[in-house]
């Protein structure tokens, strides 16, 4: 069993399922109910009253949800909005989707989320909205970022993908600005397949974006008032993320436990470094900080364990090149990894993991 476990080998990240999710799935198909209906709605109030929001609005993914959500707000052509540097391109690319400008800004490297100070630098009398990144988990500086938005008169649609289950100073990610914006990929803390939601606490905020994914209405009749669009859910994708939500506050507590059994075996150990893990943060990945990242990828793999590099800052994208100083973000993403966190790694995974990394980082 010893050498079976030490050989098997450790993705970096893959979804978890038992029979509660095959039989929440096959109730639905049994039902022949499986486009957007009741499973979808107490979905929705589940992740709202999770959270502590008013309203959510499921979408088909959390690229959609931030599109939405900016297109809710008003925001489109002759718009910008700003981003932060280090994060995946969907940030970027939700923005391009509602037919505005993302201008690209630095980060803060404790954080790893946006600058205050970039976004000072940034603001022009065209910025319409902030679109903050909770990276990995972490609260950005909010608290400076919603003064800013104050300041300049501007909303903030928050990215909170990796960071359902987080939380700063006792309020839940997402609930900060005026949307919030999470993923159900099968990357996430728990999944869908594929799919991104959306929570709000304006009632005229929830109504535009449940017009934006329903054909510019608000129920199924023939009448359409405003412009939509087909962005509707599916009681197949609800079936299964309400198996995956009786696991939630589980799962929260087993990233943090693995965080911490990382921590504990290599944020002291020579060329290493980690970031301290907030309180309230329930973190996506745990990430790492060495000399060269691609070289550990290659040994790791080559002991039946996968990992996965740092996104590369937006602005080196050729979709993105934008001139500009991203000291932070330049130098983070070189030296930055993510290590295998799968819900079902036991102390004695992570116990493998860094015994392959400690003498080759």
């Amino acid at each position: 069993m010893a050498l079976e476990h030490e050989s098997r080998y450790l993705p970096q990240m893959e979804p978890t399922f038992d029979d509660a999710e095959i039989t929440a799935v096959a109730d639905c198909i049994r039902s022949t109910w499986v486009i957007e209906a009741q499973r979808t709605a107490l979905f929705e109030q589940r992740i709202a009253a999770f959270v502590g929001a008013r309203y959510a609005v499921a979408v088909p993914s959390c690229t959609v949800a931030l599109a939405v959500s900016l297109l809710a707000l008003g925001i489109g052509p002759g718009d910008e909005v700003l981003v932060p540097d280090l994060t995946f391109v969907a940030t970027a690319n939700a923005v391009n989707l509602a037919g505005a400008t993302p201008i690209l800004v630095d980060i803060d490297p404790h954080t790893l989320g946006m600058d205050p100070d970039a976004v000072r630098r940034a603001v022009s009398p065209r910025t319409r909205a902030l679109l903050p990144v909770w990276f990995n988990g972490r609260a950005p500086q909010i608290d400076a970022l919603l003064a800013i938005a104050r300041e300049h008169d501007l909303f903030v649609v928050e990215d909170a993908a990796c960071a359902l289950g987080s939380r700063w100073q006792g309020r839940h990610s997402g609930t900060f600005g005026d949307l919030g914006c999470f993923s159900f990929n099968t990357t996430k803390i728990i999944t869908t397949g594929t799919g991104g939601i959306i929570v709000t606490d304006s009632p005229a905020l929830y109504e535009r974006c449940e017009r934006l994914k329903n054909h510019g209405r608000l129920d199924r009749r023939d009448h359409h008032p405003f412009v939509g669009f087909n962005f509707g859910f599916s009681d197949l994708l609800a079936a299964l993320g309400l198996a995956q939500l009786d696991k939630l506050p589980q799962r929260i507590q087993h990233k943090r436990d693995l965080y911490s059994w990382y921590a504990a075996r290599l944020q002291a150990a020579p060329g290493i470094d980690m970031l301290p893990l907030p309180d309230g943060a329930a973190p996506w990945y745990p990430d790492l900080f060495v000399a060269d990242p691609p070289r550990l990828k290659a040994h790791l793999e080559s002991q039946g364990i996968q990992i996965r590099l740092f996104f590369p800052p937006i602005h080196t994208q050729p979709a993105y090149e934008q001139a500009g100083a991203f000291p932070h973000a330049c130098a983070i993403s070189p030296r930055g990894l993510w290590l295998p966190a799968a819900a079902y790694l036991t102390e004695a995974d992570v116990d493998r993991v860094c015994a392959a990394v400690l003498p080759a980082a």
